[in-house]
């Protein structure tokens, strides 16, 4: 009797629609947790494992649907060493999501749920080709470690001051320079 294969590890080039980057109060779950990082167009998911770093603890979850290439994380490890200089491209790419992570960190420690609302919505608007941002207030809720009540009050604020409009989880902004003000006070 012969075992499977172990999967190989993927790296995921997105070209359209955002992942988040999760991390889980309790491992084996991402029902409570908090989103730490949005991952779009501009991105990438797995280098660290074709860096030789294992495919590490942060869960991933779909925010947006789009498209992405895929490649394995051997196959990329061994393009590298024909490409040197792309190391110091993925480098400089890792060392963005970390100052990101570290960044949407201190938000949720320092700022109220209506700027850290804000600070998703413009970053998720980044990182995505939409029209309109698909996504629920339980979503968000889900992302930044709230409840959801705590989202719908500061989405209505918003809606009010004709920043957002949303309906049945389809949130367009309508002022996307005052959100940006707004959430980096």
């Amino acid at each position: 009797m012969t075992s499977p294969l172990p999967e190989q590890p993927l790296i995921y080039f997105i070209t359209s629609g955002s992942v988040a980057l999760f991390v889980s109060f309790q491992a084996a779950q991402t029902e409570t947790g908090l989103a730490v990082g949005l991952v779009g167009r501009e991105g990438a998911l797995g280098l660290q494992a074709a860096l030789g770093f294992g495919v590490g603890k942060l869960k991933l979850i779909v925010q947006s649907s789009g498209f992405s290439y895929v490649m394995e994380a051997q196959r990329l490890k061994q393009l590298m060493k024909r490409h040197p200089d792309w190391l110091m491209v993925f480098s400089k790419y890792l060392w963005t999501i970390y100052q990101d992570i570290a960044r949407l960190a201190a938000l949720s420690h320092v700022h109220d749920i209506k700027r850290r609302l804000a600070d998703w919505l413009v970053m998720s608007d980044n990182r995505c080709d939409h029209e309109a941002l698909v996504m629920t207030h339980e979503h968000i809720a889900h992302m930044l470690g709230v409840r959801r009540s705590s989202i719908t009050l500061a989405a209505r604020e918003m809606k009010l001051l004709g920043l957002i409009e949303y309906s049945r989880g389809n949130i367009k902004l309508l002022n996307k320079p005052a959100l940006e003000t707004l959430a980096a006070l």
